[in-house]
């Protein structure tokens, strides 16, 4: 013991610049060689597969009513624009007859402007009749306007609602249809129930799209970007997204992933995968490397000395560093005695 702080201080006396070397003395300090590698791991992960919002559906009731028709069964395919259900509605049978009421009254004050016009123009009539015909006119044109438009938004197709204007009839009968191309996960009603609006009737989803998401230490999600790709043994992932923010609890961010092979409808299903990243690196021992002076180094063996080496640090898995770091395949480095190196490189540098 007396004989290894002796050296260290026989070291720290002697002085160090970047291009000087650290004398091995009595150390006996084990070397092994750096291994060159072209991907570096990332670490382990339990990821979970799901659709993205925008493949998932719920068809709710656009009104109150009675379900009359039900034409799809459960996990069936359905294609954008299929019937799927038929709600019969006293409130949609309301707002027609209002829209047909405001309609008739609208078209008798259109032909009575029409025949006012002129007269008032003549003296015939006052113009105070024409005005306020024409006010009333002006009126019932922007309420058939906002009723069209309400009858709209209860779900009725423009096909049907030019239906309505030309014969005056009212159908309370609303048919809904497939958002997009999608399979029935579920259906939540049945033939006769009566649904208020907005109730769920079903919910679908598009399984030809789904995403892989992991939650991976923040530090290693610094270098990472959208675009960049990652690889398991078996499938490349493409990052589409990354949350900006940090877990305050695990320290972790998470990571959105394309499946490059597909998704092949794993929605909802987990899966251990070790990542990778296509990268030039080189692989050392985790006890050859130590953070000195803001930044991380290793020990390159030269002759009887050692010449610490900034490196920067890409990935730590399973007791190996992997680092970029300006090695060549010849470069032996320290993996035992380090931390007194590092103790006489401080003390030289002092």
């Amino acid at each position: 013991m007396r004989h290894y702080f002796f050296l260290l201080t026989l070291l720290a006396t002697l002085t160090l610049d970047a291009n000087e070397l650290i004398p091995a003395g009595s150390l006996n300090v084990k070397l092994v060689p750096a291994t060159k590698v072209e991907k570096v791991p990332l670490g382990n992960y339990l990821g979970n597969y799901s659709y993205p919002s925008a493949h998932r559906f719920i068809l709710s009731a656009n009104v109150a009513g009675f379900v009359s028709k039900i034409f799809v069964k459960p996990y069936r395919k359905v294609k954008k624009g299929e019937k799927l259900f038929v709600l019969t509605s006293p409130k949609l049978l309301d707002l027609q007859s209002d829209y047909i009421s405001t309609l008739l009254e609208f078209e008798f004050y259109e032909k009575e402007v029409k025949r006012l016009d002129p007269l008032a123009k003549k003296g015939v009539v006052a113009s105070k009749r024409y005005i306020e015909a024409k006010n009333q006119f002006e009126k019932l044109r922007t309420s058939k306007e906002f009723k069209r438009s309400l009858l709209k938004a209860y779900g009725l197709s423009q096909s049907q609602i030019n239906k309505i204007t030309k014969e005056y009839k009212p159908y309370p009968i609303l048919t809904i249809r497939a958002p997009a191309n999608a399979t029935v996960s579920d259906i939540e009603v049945q033939m006769g129930s009566y649904v208020h609006q907005g109730d769920t009737l079903a919910k679908l989803v598009n399984t030809t799209e789904c995403h892989f998401e992991v939650a991976m230490p923040w530090q290693l999600t610094s270098p990472l970007k959208v675009g960049d790709k990652l690889f398991t043994q078996k499938n490349t992932f493409t990052i589409i997204a990354i949350s900006p923010e940090i877990n305050p609890l695990s320290q972790t961010r998470s990571i959105d992933l394309h499946d490059n092979k597909g998704c092949n409808k794993r929605g909802g299903a987990s899966m251990n995968v070790t990542l990778y990243k296509n990268e030039s690196a080189w692989s050392v021992p985790s006890s050859a490397i130590v953070h000195m002076n803001g930044s991380y180094v290793i020990f390159i063996a030269e002759k009887n000395a050692f010449r610490p080496l900034p490196v920067k640090l890409l990935a730590q898995v399973e007791g190996k560093n992997f680092i970029s770091a300006d090695l060549h395949l010849n470069d032996r480095i320290a993996v035992t005695s380090v931390l007194a190196l590092k103790s006489a490189a401080e003390g030289a540098e002092e």
